[in-house]
């Protein structure tokens, strides 16, 4: 069987003195008609030798980790990762990365660390032929999840093999093989050693699933991933305080990831919305300070809505993201929506200033005409002033705030 390659690899296949096959998703995806994934590559080469075959040609190779055996290989604007043939081995402590590493020259090893049948097929550039050590084509017309050796190999060590798994089931429409699935569930634990990082890159293609290959994914494909998680009580695993998530909002939003954070909140009902949220996103799945602060500005906005928060103080705090909470209110209650949008686009309609930073007055104004007011005191001062500029008492210039900061000193 062939598969449609880029020429650019046949001709670095031409430059290599060892076969060069392509691996993994790509070659399953083209066997499935379904949209070509970034095209992964291997021989028995290892990257120093990489570095050699290539000095004097078109290509160019960046290091990812020789340790690994992994690297870039690049021409003009395409490039491909590539690793040399090698046999991993995996501590106990669920982690992503081999223990040790070693590079062999046997492409049937190779096969025996990739993680499902499906996943484990290579092409070989040179004669046009794929070749398949474990069955991997029946499987994937069988729409079935295997391991290419028996699940306690592949599973037992690596937690994110377990989440590529319910990933994969959701993606591709595969079931998951009955021996493959109670193995992962024995060792579901390895989901605690999974690195922030990776728990939320994982657990966000999971919700976002419909949308990998459009016409072929179902519309809720990730709730078929939830629903395993409620059922083995996975929860926990995931440093989330229940069981079962009350899956609702994740169904109604297109921000998955949104509607999930409010199917949580529900279901735990935190004391702290917000100190829940950065405890889950920043210290236990690694977010950014930025993305976390975004993430929990909106959900809180999502919450104080619900709560008939007055406009003032709502809009002061949630103007620039409002437009994603008013997506998730649209999926709660129109009323409400549609209530904090007709202020939304009052303020934006009338120039109204909600923010401190589009003040025409800054902390370093007060400090030049108010030099005995101690820095500590700028921002209730500031904040005082936003307030009545809302209210239309005073006007957003410099001069008039200036003075209005007089009348401000007797009460802050």
């Amino acid at each position: 069987m062939q598969i449609e390659i880029p020429n650019v690899l046949k001709t670095l296949s031409d430059i290599f003195p060892e076969p060069l096959y392509i691996v993994g998703g790509y070659v399953r995806n083209s066997i499935m008609g379904l949209k070509k994934e970034d095209i992964d590559i291997c021989s028995s080469l290892t990257v120093e030798e990489v570095e050699n075959a290539l000095k004097d040609s078109d290509f160019s190779v960046k290091v990812k980790s020789k340790a690994l055996g992994s690297a870039l290989i690049i021409n003009g604007k395409d490039s491909f990762e590539y690793t040399c043939f090698r046999r991993d081995t995996y501590s106990d402590n669920g982690s992503h990365l081999p223990e040790k590493v070693e590079f062999i020259r046997d492409i049937q090893e190779d096969a025996k660390r990739r993680d499902f049948t499906c996943n484990a097929l290579y092409y070989d550039i040179k004669n046009d032929k794929i070749i398949d050590f474990y069955n991997g084509i029946e499987d994937i017309n069988k729409k079935l999840l295997r391991t290419v050796e028996t699940p306690e190999e592949v599973l037992s060590h690596d937690g994110v093999r377990l989440l590529r798994m319910f990933r994969f089931e959701c993606e591709l429409n595969f079931k998951i093989e009955k021996h493959t699935y109670q193995t992962a569930l024995k060792y579901s634990q390895n989901l605690r050693d999974i690195s922030g990082e990776r728990m939320i890159y994982e657990i966000t293609r999971i919700l976002h699933s419909p949308k990998k290959y459009p016409g072929y994914t179902k519309k809720h494909a990730y709730m078929r991933a939830l629903k395993q998680f409620n059922k083995a009580s996975l929860w926990p695993n995931f440093r989330i305080d229940c069981l079962k998530v009350k899956l609702n909002m994740v169904k109604k939003v297109e921000h998955k990831s949104q509607g999930f954070l409010i199917d949580v909140i529900d279901t735990v009902k935190p004391i702290s919305i917000s100190y829940y949220l950065n405890l889950i996103l920043s210290e236990s799945f690694g977010m950014n300070k930025k993305m976390t602060e975004q993430y929990v500005n909106i959900i809180c906005g999502y919450y104080e809505a619900l709560n008939h928060q007055q406009n003032k103080p709502y809009f002061f705090k949630y103007f620039n993201n409002f437009p994603s909470i008013h997506e998730l209110l649209l999926a709660k209650s129109k009323y409400l929506a549609n209530k904090y949008e007709f202020f939304y686009k009052y303020i934006i309609s009338h120039k109204i200033v909600v923010s401190v930073k589009d003040m025409k007055i800054t902390g370093e104004d007060i400090r030049k005409n108010y030099p005995f007011v101690k820095e500590n005191r700028y921002k209730p001062i500031l904040e005082s002033l936003l307030s009545d500029i809302f209210d239309g008492k005073l006007s957003n210039e410099k001069e008039e705030l200036i003075k209005a900061v007089d009348g401000k000193l007797k009460y802050l």
